[in-house]
Order: C-alpha cells, then structure tokens, then sequence
C-alpha cells in the first residue's frame, strides 16, 4: 500500500470504518514510515481541535487535545455558535430560534409574498378592453 493509499484511509482509520485487513494494511505502514505516522498524528490533532471547537469551553482554559467518544456526534454549528455568543457578550446567537425554527418560516412568507404578486398580477391584467362600437358612415351633406 502507497503512501498516498494509507493518507487516503487516514479518516476512515481513524473512525474504525476499514475491514481488519485494510486495518491491518495501515497500522503497519504506520508502524513501518515514521513520516507518515507524523502526518496520521498530525490529523489526530486536528479532529481534536475541531471536537473541542464544538465542545463547551471556558475562554481561560487551554484547549485540551481530546476527541468525544466513540460514536458521539459533534455538533459543530451549535459549538461555534454558542462560542461566538459567549465571545460577543451575547450580541451574537442569543437565541436559538434561528437554528430551532429551522427555514420552515423564511419559506411560508417567500409563498405568501409570491401569492400576493401573483393576484396583484391578475388583479391589473383582468381589466378587459372592449373594442369602439363601429359608427356608421355620415351621410354626405348636400
């Protein structure tokens, strides 16, 4: 297996997602390339840092280079979110309607507005132009 083979299973290592053959294959080329196994400690640390950027933190503390349990999701929008409120002094992200409510609301008001163009559209094209009555011709004067 190439280097570029075992960078290219790097994730899936990690998260235990290979077949114990392929498992196998890039433990040892781990074991066998210290460069490589640099770089595979290099990415260990840097999914550490995303996890603690998602996590709760305390502005003081030093960020510890941990990753969550196995199979726990990390919910990286809500970490940076609530670590941009806790940064801005709440100016930012106080509440969490935008995230809860979802863009259920953005997309009703988007079809009431479309709706009400729509029958403003109606309302001035209904207007019905009927031709002049024809006139007959005058007679001559004499």
């Amino acid at each position: 297996m190439t280097d570029d083979e075992v960078r290219d299973l790097f994730s899936a290592y990690h998260d235990r997602e290979l077949s114990a053959e392929q498992h196998t294959q890039v433990a040892k080329a781990l074991e066998a390339s210290p460069d490589l196994a640099k770089e595979y400690a290099s990415f260990c640390a840097l999914l550490a840092g995303l996890s603690n950027l998602a996590g709760p933190h305390d502005a003081g503390a030093p960020i510890a280079p941990t990753l969550p349990d196995e199979g726990a999701r990390v919910d990286l929008l809500a970490g940076v979110q609530n670590r941009l409120n806790k940064r801005s002094a709440g100016k930012f992200y106080k509440d969490r309607w935008s995230r809860a409510a979802g863009i259920f609301p953005l997309e009703v008001l988007a079809v009431v507005v479309l709706l009400g163009l729509v029958l403003a559209y109606f309302a001035m094209t209904a207007v019905t132009i009927e031709s002049a009555p024809d006139q007959a011709p005058a007679a001559p004067s004499r």
